[in-house]
Order: structure tokens, then C-alpha cells, then sequence
């Protein structure tokens, strides 16, 4: 019993050596990782490009389902933006992507189905009027035809003609046969100039219309009484010449409505029925034109408008 207990203390003495003696010479350490790995695959093995999910397809744009599978198109997108720098400006067109059988071309999701082309202008343009009493409500559609415009204003209808001299001073360089005015038609032709031409186009278009407003349906007609003649102011015998024989002036009657009724300066200037809205058109016609002329002028205009385009010094306007 003794003698056990003394083995049994002499191995627990010699273990921790036997132990050391039998222990590696020196610790283990991770192998470094070699400077190039060398892998083997076989062809069945790995798989011929990397599975990504398929393109949404997008009507009439996306390319078919074989071309989708054989192309990886997110990786050709990305390498096509980055060498051809699109830009917001510069959207993608087309994806180039090699495959094992060939290049296959695949319509990008960025690009337009159809280009984007001007259209033909149409034979008939088609003018929009505003209602300026109630801005931005369209009040009126002409449509007009290429053919008839003069002084290159589409409200302004009828026909060039040939330079007019006569004596004294009297003639017009560039003179027109108006016949119609933003969709109101001239009673009888009117030979006039161009500048006294776009000065009545603006009148009728922010003057007359806006004063005779819904009235009788609206403005029909205007009743010219004089444009072109060569004499002198007032047809006096002697004295200045008019604007009339420059091309620079007109002379208005009257207007007609769309329900027939008339409206002359003569009889509506003083009168309860059209006197407020003969005065709004009169009033109206000083800016376009120069010099405007009313029954309040003179005994000589006691029956018309006298309109017309002559400069005054300090480029003012006369209107009585």
C-alpha cells in the first residue's frame, strides 16, 4: 500500500517531462498564401457567365428571351457608359455585347422607342385668338391658308401689289389689298402700306374686338371708306398732302356685327345703343396708330375714324 502511493507520486513527478520530451520542436503557423493561385475547373463544371437576373422586359424596346440568356446585358450596359461617357444629355442607344456565338446587339432600356421627327407644317395653319378681357381663355380658331398672307402676318389676308407712283409726292412703296383682318372682312378692298397694314391688325386684334366684345355676337365686318388716294388733307385744294396719298392712313365708316347690325360713326357716336363702344374702339386705336381722328375732331370727321402711321416729333401720338 505504501509502496503504491510512492509510484504514484514518483509519475506524478516525471509526467510533465515525459509529456515535453514527446512535444513538436516548434509551434504550428498558417502557411503563407502563394502569390498566384492556380484553380482547375472543367468546361461542364463552371458555369459560362455568372447567373444574373433577367432584363424586365419593356414593349416593343427589349430584346427576345434567347438573346437575353446568352448576353450578360447589365455588364455590357455598364462597361458601354463607362467608355462612351453618356451623360443625362447623351442617353444610351445601343448595347453591344460579345457572346460564344457572335455580337449580339440589344436594344437599351434608356433609348426612345421612335426618333423624335418635326412634323410637316399643314397646309392650313391654324391661328388661335385670345379673349383679352379673360386672360388665357381662347375665344376664337381662324384658320388660314398659306396662300393670301401679306406683310408676312397671318391675320392679315389679301393680295401684293405693284409699287404705286403719282405726282406731287402721292405713292406707295410697298402697297397691299387688304381684304381681310384677323378674321374680320373688309367691306371693300383697301390699298394701304405695310405699316399701316400691321398697325390695323394689332387694332382689330386688342381694340376693336375686346371693345365690341360678345355685342351682337361679336365684330364681322369693318366698313372702310378711304386708304390710298393722292390729294391733300381734308381735299382741300391747296395745303399739305395727306397720309392718304402716302399709304399711311385709312378712313372707317362703321362696323358691322355678326347678327347684322350696323354700327356707324355717324349716327352711334352720340347714341345710348353704341356710343360707349364706338368711344372704347376709338380710344383704343391711339398706340397702333399715330394719329387718330374721331367725331370729336373737326366738322371733317364727323363720319368716320381717320387712322393713320405718321411720326410726330417726340415720336407722341395725336388722338381727338
Amino acid at each position: 500500500m505504501r509502496m503504491g502511493r510512492v509510484l504514484m507520486g514518483a509519475m506524478l513527478v516525471l509526467m510533465p517531462s515525459i509529456l515535453a520530451a514527446q512535444a513538436v520542436e516548434t509551434s504550428l503557423r498558417p502557411v503563407l498564401r502563394p502569390a498566384v493561385i492556380e484553380a482547375k475547373f472543367t468546361q461542364t463544371s463552371a458555369p459560362f457567365a455568372s447567373l444574373r437576373p433577367k432584363m424586365r422586359p419593356v414593349s416593343g424596346r427589349s430584346a427576345t428571351a434567347s438573346a437575353v440568356q446568352k448576353v450578360v446585358v447589365e455588364q455590357t450596359i455598364s462597361a458601354d457608359i463607362t467608355a462612351r461617357k453618356v451623360t443625362k444629355t447623351e442617353p444610351l442607344r445601343n448595347v453591344v455585347a460579345q457572346t460564344h456565338t457572335g455580337v449580339v446587339t440589344v436594344t437599351s432600356p434608356f433609348a426612345v422607342a421612335k426618333s423624335l421627327r418635326p412634323k410637316k407644317r399643314p397646309r392650313k395653319l391654324k391661328v388661335v385668338l385670345l379673349d383679352t378681357s379673360k386672360p388665357g381663355r381662347v375665344k376664337k380658331a381662324v384658320k388660314y391658308r398659306k396662300k393670301g398672307l401679306v406683310c408676312g402676318i397671318n391675320g392679315l389676308r389679301g393680295y401684293h401689289v405693284k409699287r404705286i407712283s403719282g405726282k406731287g409726292g402721292c405713292g406707295v412703296a410697298n402697297p397691299v389689298k387688304l381684304t381681310e383682318v384677323d378674321g374680320v372682312k373688309m367691306t371693300r378692298e383697301v390699298s394701304i402700306g405695310c405699316d399701316t397694314a400691321k398697325a390695323f391688325y394689332s387694332w382689330i386684334q386688342k381694340g376693336a374686338k375686346p371693345a365690341v366684345g360678345k355685342k351682337g355676337g361679336g365684330l364681322a365686318k369693318v366698313q372702310v371708306i378711304g386708304g390710298y388716294a393722292c390729294r391733300n388733307r381734308n381735299s382741300a385744294k391747296g395745303g399739305r398732302l395727306s397720309e392718304h396719298a402716302k399709304g399711311n392712313a385709312l378712313d372707317i365708316g362703321g362696323f358691322v356685327l355678326k347678327d347684322g347690325t350696323t354700327m356707324s360713326v355717324l349716327k352711334g357716336w352720340r347714341s345710348r345703343a353704341h356710343g360707349s363702344t364706338l368711344k372704347r374702339m376709338h380710344k383704343k386705336a391711339c398706340g397702333p396708330f399715330k394719329t387718330v381722328l374721331g367725331p370729336n375732331a373737326n366738322r371733317f370727321h364727323q363720319d368716320h375714324f381717320h387712322f393713320d402711321v405718321a411720326k410726330h416729333r417726340g415720336g407722341g401720338t395725336y388722338c381727338r
